[in-house]
């Protein structure tokens, strides 16, 4: 009988990881999976990106909305502790109703700490994708608390197993198999010049760059500041830009209201991971404070502007120029990356430390090997 693996998503960015690995489980002989739709990927606002999970062939088990009519209004914190409480009722009764073999959860997002938090208590292993890794703002709090709770840990490079066995987990229990995501984009096609101007409005001829810019939580107060920050450097320097819908996490709204009020730039609620390769490849920089920035911009070879604090103490390639929420600060190296021999040595030899080859097939092969015991169950911290 095949080992039935849940998955949760309800984002592009968890969506990006679990996708190679649902590929390749649907052509395994010993593994099958269930895949759970919630979150902002049902909500139009965000692009309704369940229609995009539809176009791929993956099939999609079950759905269930974290954010109401209501809650979608009020972007603060409590909102995000209500849909985390949504989604683990939801959750604890699909995990009691579809009975799966591991629950694979991944990194940092409401939903998948929502199943690992109830996987745990209804004693069902955890395998964790890319736990151990450090960051600003709530998130790192919510990984580590899902790799505390998890059995197996999926890590993405050397750094994140050292400290996850500082944390007390089981050494022969980490696993370095890269960051999916880089497999994922590298799996889609690259599009035409003439489908992305279509679709997004922009002149290829022209350099372009794209702006990923979330809140940081645990800075709600600057939020406004932030965006305008960014907007204004944008402008002054009159380079094509492509703005990118954020998470829906507490302050998401002021930034897409800033965006939307402002004239000449671009912007769209969601996109396909073909397209997201596609503008990646061709794009002069990626601007903002996305993870994207750091896991997969190096592999494509392009300069990255991360602003702020959210990405603070992430391990990094040397493509990455940081800056602060500054008008000024940002507009200097977007000039600066005009110059072809500072870009391009800022490029030149890039070695991402997020990517290794054949992660997906390396996830597959620690599911298979998960002995479904109660030793296992059974934690204890190893100091």
């Amino acid at each position: 009988m095949k080992k039935k693996i849940l998955i949760v998503t309800e984002r592009r960015a968890d969506f990006s990881r679990f996708k190679p690995i649902i590929d390749k489980i649907n052509n395994d002989k010993k593994l099958d999976y269930l895949l759970i739709v919630t979150g902002i990927h049902l909500l139009k606002k965000y692009g309704l990106s369940i229609n995009e999970i539809k176009k791929t062939g993956i099939k999609i088990n079950q759905t269930f909305k974290m954010y109401s009519n209501v809650s979608i209004k009020n972007d603060d914190g409590a909102n995000m502790v209500s849909a985390f409480g949504t989604a683990i009722i939801n959750l604890s009764r699909i995990l009691k109703k579809t009975k799966p073999d591991i629950v694979l959860s991944g990194f940092d997002i409401s939903a998948n700490f929502a199943v690992t938090v109830a996987a745990a208590h209804m004693n069902i292993p955890i395998a964790h994708i890319q736990g151990g890794e450090v960051s600003g703002t709530i998130d790192e709090s919510i990984r580590h608390a899902m790799s505390k709770f998890s059995h197996y840990h999926l890590v993405s490079n050397k750094d994140a197993k050292q400290r996850l066995i500082k944390m007390g987990e089981e050494k022969s229990k980490i696993h370095i198999v890269g960051c999916p995501s880089i497999e994922a984009l590298f799996n889609e096609k690259l599009l035409s010049n003439k489908v992305l101007e279509k679709k997004f409005g922009l002149s290829l001829e022209k350099k372009f760059i794209i702006v990923i810019q979330h809140s940081v939580t645990t800075e709600l107060h600057n939020t406004k500041n932030q965006i305008k920050s960014t907007i204004d450097a944008i402008k002054k320097s009159k380079i094509q830009t492509l703005f990118i819908c954020p998470n829906n996490d507490a302050g998401s709204t002021i930034i897409i209201n800033a965006i939307k009020k402002s004239k000449n730039i671009f912007f769209t609620p969601t996109l396909t991971l073909s397209e997201y390769r596609s503008l990646l490849q061709k794009c002069f920089a990626l601007v903002g404070n996305s993870s994207s920035g750091i896991h997969e911009a190096s592999s494509f070879y392009k300069p990255v502007i991360n602003i702020g604090s959210r990405q603070n103490g992430r391990l990094r390639s040397k493509n990455i120029i940081d800056v602060k929420h500054n008008k000024n600060e940002i507009f200097d190296v977007l000039i600066k990356l005009e110059n072809k021999k500072f870009y391009n040595k800022l490029i030149k030899n890039l070695k991402n430390p997020y990517s290794l080859l054949n992660t997906s097939s390396k996830i597959l092969k620690v599911l298979k090997r998960i002995n479904l015991d109660q030793k296992l169950l059974q934690k204890r911290i190893t100091y």
